[in-house]
């Protein structure tokens, strides 16, 4: 039990083989295959994804990060949270990344779009949270832009224009023009 509690005091949800192995001062590869098989059976623990181990209630955004390094929750997941858009999502975490590339894990799909280098690594309004780092409003809505081109979003009431136009500079011509048409017709 004063593993466990260990685990539980590192404010985290999702973890690697690693991290546990780090986190419970644990070396040997065996000692963790089987701290985690009695943590599993004891459902203490649930195993998620490959090396991937969650505590019953874990965070989907922090699992989202912890699949795929180099990456931030942005797009549709983003935009529904803020109630820019309306369609649900409740299944599916989109995220901005250095690959294209989409997994099943568990109930949750998961949705990686690649973005370029300087658009990813700029932290232009990118919040880093405690576990996963994840895009405003704004970012969120010129990432879907730079992805889909023309997007119809279902209201834009809550954005801070100034900001969204900021935001663009960091982003290709297109996106600029059409976020410019974008707070025009809104």
């Amino acid at each position: 039990m004063k593993y466990m509690n260990k685990i539980l005091k590192s404010n985290k949800t999702i973890f690697t083989y690693k991290d546990i192995g780090l986190l419970l001062w644990m070396e040997n590869k065996n000692t963790i295959k089987s701290f985690l098989s009695r943590q599993i059976k004891s459902e203490t623990l649930q195993h998620l994804y490959k090396w991937i181990y969650g505590l019953p209630k874990f965070n989907n955004y922090e699992f989202a990060s912890k699949i795929k390094k180099n990456s931030y929750i942005s797009f549709e997941t983003v935009l529904k949270s803020k109630w820019i858009i309306f369609q649900d999502y409740s299944h599916t975490i989109f995220l901005a990344s250095d690959n294209t590339w989409e997994k099943k894990a568990i109930w949750l799909n998961f949705v990686y779009n690649k973005i370029k280098n300087s658009i990813l690594h700029n932290p232009l309004w990118i919040e880093q949270k405690w576990q996963y780092i994840i895009a405003s409003a704004e970012r969120a809505i010129c990432d879907r832009i730079y992805i889909s081109g023309d997007y119809y979003f279902d209201n834009l009431e809550s954005i801070n224009i100034e900001k969204l136009k900021k935001i663009a500079q960091i982003y290709n011509k297109r996106v600029v023009l059409q976020i410019n048409n974008l707070i025009k017709n809104a």
